[in-house]
C-alpha cells in the first residue's frame, strides 16, 4: 500500500501553493489518485503510479503506465521538445564514469544531455557531490557488478530493472534533482517524475525511501514512498494534471548510504537506484519570443493578409503555421497562462476584443478596450501570468485587467502622441 506523507508548503508567500494530503487509497495497475486538496490551478491532485515485485517483468506494466501518463515519446539525448519525457537507464554510462570512477553530476545535462542535474544532501559531511554507477560486467577494472566494489553482499540484495548498471550517491542516501533545458543552463521544469528502486524493506517510518517534489517556488508539491519488495524491484512516480511542474526532487534511499560494513538488516535498509523517468524539460521562466519554452526565442511573423502565424521553433527547427486572427489584427503574444511558453493572441481594435490561444488553459475570448486604444500586455500583477491592458493615447489613462483577481485598474500616465512601453 502506497504510503502519502502529510506535508506543508515551506511558508513562501503563495499560500495557493499549499496542499494537504487526507485520505486512504489503494494501489492498482491504473493511476492512483491521491486525496489531496490543492488550492492552485482549480484544485487538481496529483496521480502517483507504482507497483513491486521480485523481477523487471513485474513492474514493467507500472513503467510503461507512467510512460503514458507523461504522454508523447521517449526524446533520447539532446535536443528540446515541446512534448514527451526523458529516461536516465545507467546503462549507456561508459567504463571511464562508472564504478569504481565517480559520476560526473552533470553528465546528463552536459555529456549525455537530458536536462538532469545531481547533487547530494550533506548528513554527516562524507558526500562531495558523489555519484556512482555500478560496473558491468566486462569492465577493464575487474570492479564486481551490482555494488559488490562497495560490500561484498550487495550483489546478493539488489538487482537491476534494466540491466547492468544501477545508481546511488555515496556519502549519503539523500541526493536532488534539478531540471534544465537538455543542454544549457536554464533551469527547468517537467511535469511528472518516476524512478525504479531496488530493495526497499519498508515503506513508512524513518527507513523508507522517501521521494519529494518542489515548485519553482521552492513549496513541497508532494511526497511520497514506494512499496516494498525487500531484495526485489519498487517504481513509484508522480505526474500533475492541473498544471503542477516540478522544478527539483528529493530522494532519500532507506536509512543509510551503500557503504563497506552497511548490511541490510531489520535495522538497516539500503537500497539502489534504477531507471529515472520524467518528463521533457521545459523552461521555468518565460523568454522574450518562446513559443516552445526551451529558453530560446523563436523567429516568429504574423501574416495580417490570411490571419496565420508563422514560426520556426527553436528548439527541434521545425516550422509551424497556426491560424489565429484576421486582417486588421493587431498581435499581442505573451504568456497569459503561465507555463513559460508565449500563446498566440490577437487585439482587434475594430471591437476592443482580445483572442487568445493560450497553451495550456484553452482559448479566450475577452471584450478590454476600443478603438484607439493601443495594447500593451504584460505581467503587472506580478502572477506569473500576462495581463490583458491597453493605453488610451487620448486621456493618457492605462487600463489593466489583472489576471490574478479579475479587477480593472486605472492609472493615468502618458498622454496624445505618447507610446506605451512594453507595447505589444
Amino acid at each position: 500500500m502506497t504510503n502519502q506523507l502529510n506535508r506543508d508548503n515551506t511558508g513562501r508567500s503563495r499560500s495557493s501553493k499549499r496542499r494537504v494530503w487526507r485520505g486512504a487509497f489503494a494501489v492498482t495497475l491504473a493511476v492512483v489518485l491521491l486525496g489531496i486538496l490543492p488550492a492552485t490551478r482549480g484544485g487538481a491532485a496529483p496521480s502517483i503510479i507504482q507497483g513491486t515485485g521480485p523481477n523487471a517483468a513485474d513492474i514493467q506494466p507500472f513503467v510503461d503506465s507512467f510512460r503514458t501518463a507523461l504522454g508523447g515519446l521517449n526524446n533520447g539525448v539532446g535536443g528540446s521538445f515541446e512534448t514527451g519525457r526523458r529516461e536516465i537507464n545507467w546503462d549507456g554510462v561508459p567504463d571511464a564514469n562508472s564504478a569504481p570512477n565517480f559520476l560526473d553530476p552533470k553528465f546528463f545535462n552536459v555529456t549525455s544531455p537530458r536536462g538532469a542535474v545531481f547533487s547530494t544532501v550533506e548528513t554527516n559531511g562524507n558526500s562531495l557531490n558523489d555519484f556512482i554507477v555500478s560496473a558491468d560486467s566486462s569492465n577493464p577494472t575487474a570492479t564486481p557488478t551490482e555494488f559488490g566494489d562497495i560490500d561484498a553482499s550487495y550483489p546478493a540484495t539488489f538487482k537491476p530493472f534494466s540491466s547492468p548498471r544501477m545508481f546511488t550517491p555515496r556519502g549519503t542516501n539523500i541526493m536532488q534533482v534539478n531540471f534544465f533545458v537538455p543542454g544549457t543552463q536554464i533551469p527547468a521544469t517537467v511535469s511528472g517524475f518516476g524512478a525504479v528502486f531496488s530493495d526497499v524493506d519498508v515503506s513508512t517510518g524513518a527507513r523508507a525511501a522517501v521521494t519529494r517534489v518542489y515548485d519553482a517556488d521552492g513549496d513541497q508539491l508532494a511526497a511520497f514512498t514506494p512499496s516494498a519488495t525487500s531484495n526485489g524491484l519498487s517504481f513509484a512516480g508522480i505526474t500533475f494534471n492541473a498544471g503542477e511542474r516540478i522544478a527539483r526532487v528529493t530522494i532519500q534511499t532507506g536509512n543509510v548510504p551503500l557503504a563497506s560494513g552497511k548490511v541490510d538488516s531489520v535495522a538497516t535498509d539500503v537500497v539502489a537506484m534504477d531507471d529515472f523517468i520524467y518528463g521533457e524539460p521545459r523552461a521555468m521562466e518565460d523568454h522574450v519570443g518562446d513559443f516552445d519554452a526551451d529558453g530560446g526565442s523563436d523567429l516568429t511573423v504574423f501574416r495580417p493578409s490570411e490571419g496565420v502565424w508563422y514560426t520556426t521553433v527553436s528548439g527541434t527547427g521545425t516550422v509551424r503555421s497556426t491560424a489565429w486572427g484576421t486582417n486588421g489584427d493587431i498581435p499581442v503574444a505573451a504568456d497569459y497562462d503561465g507555463d513559460s511558453k508565449l500563446d498566440l493572441a490577437v487585439f482587434r481594435p475594430s471591437d476592443g476584443f482580445w483572442h487568445l490561444k493560450r497553451s495550456t488553459a484553452g482559448n479566450q475570448s475577452t471584450a478590454f478596450g476600443t478603438t484607439g486604444d493601443i495594447p500593451a500586455p504584460a505581467d503587472y500583477d506580478k502572477d506569473g501570468k500576462a495581463d490583458l491592458a491597453v493605453f488610451r493615447p487620448s486621456s493618457g489613462t492605462w487600463f489593466i485587467l489583472q489576471s490574478s483577481n479579475s479587477t480593472v485598474v486605472t492609472k493615468l500616465w502618458g498622454g496624445s502622441g505618447d507610446i506605451p512601453v512594453p507595447k505589444a
